[in-house]
């Protein structure tokens, strides 16, 4: 029996830790402020099971790269708008005005791997699994593949402000390890859904209640959010002024002078108290004054009322000194606009539990009528980190809500008083996502935050006259969202604090109405996972099962398949074990899940058959006496230098010759010989059982006659063998 070893310099089972595309895009360094993706927007819609999408512009996807889109990049596709709301017709309108009656396709995301192109279209090597509509600013993200990340001190990751048609998404993919080290930052802070824009009507009315009108002079301007922007308001509901919050979006004050709602993102979607915000009390005496607040005749906001998504702006125009911790809010003791609660509501949070995504909401401008009233902030922007190693370091990952704009008098030469209008409300924090089949070990800081309302500061000339009045400070931004596969780095996603005023006929309630923004979602989790490839190393002509596993936490019924090629390959097999044919040379074999955007090579390493020594070997003889000896002769073939030699039974039991002689017997039976030999690196042998016969010795018996005559014959006998 043969037995044949092999001494390989190789493994015999290799771990695949070549990848194709992953990495492709190198090491990436970041010393300065550096945007890396680029952007087109879908223009046919395009669903589920689909291997293509049509983008407006291919020319597009080449911004911030070296080389034109190909083959194995890697894009993005995010829906930011499209829900359906409530627009209640005019003059039916109240608090719900906005709530989101259907998230439609908004939110859906997701990766894929180009396959190929064609003018305009996109061509991937995984279906789409979600629908996108072209209407709901659906882009198309160009996503770096790096080989490792480093941001170092000074440096700043960030995409453009969202305008419409590109940025306020980050995406970055990287197979290493991603370091942000002290001083660099990833920062997409104010650069999502952009804030409404404060700007003074021809004229206006006084004492306006409207949730959404078409007219500036009712109200002013609603920020941006999932539900559309100011063309799209305009266009296709109510209008895009007045307080009404449009989905996340945060409304806009209400003539006159009040201030704007805080956007928002993510938070507890079942307590949004008609967007009313938490009340600031950070003093004792602010309770009182929150507690004797009615709208409408229904109590929708007290000092006990917390709520989620953004924060509400302030009351409208005051011109009397009254006592704000006992005269209420819209008692005409207050004067012109008699303070009412009439502030842009805060944006509504999101629902994040079936998987979408979205960016912080704008927040809501202040009214005003004197050029001075403040911009609604910007939401945060999207971070969207695909990584195969650890995030690491002690920078930042960022992206809060702008805060509202403050309006800030400045003292003029005479007695005038500047100042006098309403202030922003604060963009709502944007969106984290770190998913990594490692772990985030990062020690710095991982927030989200709403930003904070703007203020109002009013200011007297020199000589102190001029009317004293007071506006409506911006609400704070709702919390963004923070979702973590791996790790327990430290998370905030906190509401931002609502504006106030320095006014003095309220100097004993600042806030004049202006209320903080809710708690965003920071311990969310994401699912992640990749693929681990094993290959072999056979000999020719010979077959062999390679074999592909997940690790992490795939989607639930993925599918392993097997090509020959990366792109345009040939299905060969489908499931975890590819039996392969038999081979003759080196072959790479591709394996793929969708919906992962790679394919991962296998590689089964084909080398020529060892061609070592093989044992044989022969005797001068096979039955023999007792007492006999034999010599042994090798015939091994090949080219075997060493020779070790079994004699079982035999007087002499081993021998390192080539061709041992003078092998004795002693005792009778049957007996086994044995040859190993070897070339040095491969070896054989050769096992012969009962090859050797001892017989005893034969004896010789007399005659029984001893005396005959010539011619006769006489009887010999023999015994014994």
């Amino acid at each position: 029996m043969k037995k044949l070893i092999l001494f390989l310099s190789i493994l015999l089972i290799l771990f695949t830790q070549a990848f194709s595309q992953r990495g492709k895009d190198g090491a990436k360094v970041v010393t300065g402020v550096e945007s890396v993706n680029a952007y087109a927007l879908l223009t046919l819609n395009a669903f589920g099971g689909n291997t293509a999408i049509t983008v407006n512009n291919i020319a597009n996807l080449n911004t911030n790269f070296t080389t034109p889109l190909a083959q194995g990049d890697l894009i993005m596709i995010i829906q930011l708008k499209g829900v359906s709301i409530n627009d209640t017709p005019h003059p039916a309108q109240d608090s719900t005005w906005g709530e989101i009656t259907n998230y439609n396709t908004c939110g859906n995301y997701e990766f894929l791997q180009v396959d190929s192109i064609f003018n305009n279209t996109i061509f991937f090597d995984c279906p789409l699994v979600n629908n996108y509509a072209n209407w709901g600013a659906t882009l198309a993200i160009r996503v770096p593949r790096y080989s490792s990340l480093t941001i170092n001190s000074g440096g700043v990751l960030e995409a453009p402000q969202w305008n419409g048609a590109q940025g306020g998404v980050l995406a970055v993919e990287v197979l290493g390890i991603t370091t942000i080290n002290t001083g660099g930052s990833i920062d997409m802070s104010g650069l999502g859904f952009q804030g409404g824009i404060a700007y003074d009507p021809a004229f206006d009315i006084t004492g306006g209640d409207r949730f959404a009108d078409q007219s500036r002079i009712e109200g002013s301007e609603k920020g941006e959010g999932v539900a559309g922007d100011f063309g799209y308001y305009q266009a296709t509901f109510s209008g895009a002024y007045c307080r009404g919050a449009a989905g996340n979006a945060g409304g806009g004050g209400n003539v006159h002078n009040a201030g704007g709602g805080g956007g928002a993102n993510a938070g507890d979607i079942n307590n949004w108290n008609y967007g009313v915000g938490t009340p600031d009390l950070s003093s004792p005496g602010y309770a009182q004054a929150w507690d004797m607040e009615t709208t409408f005749g229904i109590s929708v906001l007290n000092s006990t009322v917390t709520s989620s998504g953004g924060g509400r702006g302030g009351y409208s125009f005051l011109r009397n000194d009254q006592n704000e911790l006992t005269v209420p809010p819209g008692d005409p003791s207050w004067g012109s606009s008699k303070r009412e609660a009439t502030g842009g509501l805060g944006g509504r949070p999101l629902d994040y539990s079936t998987g979408r995504i979205f960016l912080g909401g704008g927040g809501g401008a202040g009214d005003g009528n004197d050029n001075e009233a403040g911009d609604g902030g910007n939401g945060g922007g999207l971070i969207f980190l695909t990584t195969y190693n650890d995030i690491t370091g002690a920078g930042n990952i960022v992206s809060n809500g702008e805060d509202g704009e403050d309006v800030i008098g400045v003292s003029p030469p005479f007695g005038n008083v500047t100042g006098k209008d309403a202030a922003g409300g604060a963009g709502g924090g944007g969106t984290i996502i770190l998913r990594t089949t490692s772990s985030v070990t990062l020690t710095g800081q991982i927030t989200a935050n709403g930003g904070d309302g703007g203020n109002q500061s009013i200011a007297i000339g020199p000589f102190g006259s001029g009317a004293i009045e007071g506006e409506g400070p911006g609400g704070g931004g709702g919390g963004g969202y923070i979702a973590v596969s791996a790790g327990a780095p430290t998370r905030t996603a906190n509401g931002g604090a609502n504006g106030i005023t320095n006014c003095s006929h309220v100097a004993n309630f600042p806030p004049n109405g202006a209320t903080m923004g809710g708690f965003g979602i920071n311990n969310a989790s994401i699912d992640a996972f990749d693929i681990v490839a094993i290959g072999d190393s056979i000999c020719e002509n010979n077959s062999t099962t390679i074999s592909a596993s997940l690790t992490g936490n795939p989607p639930v019924g993925t599918q392993f398949e097997w090509y020959d090629s990366e792109f345009n390959g040939n299905l060969l097999f489908t499931g975890s074990n590819f039996p392969t044919p038999v081979l003759t040379t080196t072959t790479v074999y591709w394996v793929k899940v969708c919906p992962a955007p790679y394919l991962v090579p296998v590689t089964v390493i084909v080398t020529p058959c060892p061609s070592g020594p093989s044992a044989n070997f022969s005797s001068t003889d096979s039955t023999i006496c007792l007492n006999d000896c034999i010599d042994f002769n090798d015939l091994s073939t090949g080219t075997p230098t060493i020779w070790r030699w079994h004699f079982f039974g035999a007087a002499t039991t081993t021998s390192s010759a080539q061709n041992p002689t003078n092998i004795c017997y002693n005792t009778v039976g049957s007996y086994d010989v044995a040859l190993f030999v070897s070339d040095g690196t491969l070896t054989d042998s050769l096992f012969m059982p009962n090859f050797i016969t001892v017989n005893s010795l034969p004896t010789v018996a007399a005659s029984n006659d001893t005396s005959i005559c010539l011619g006769d014959t006489a009887n010999i006998s023999v015994t014994g063998t």
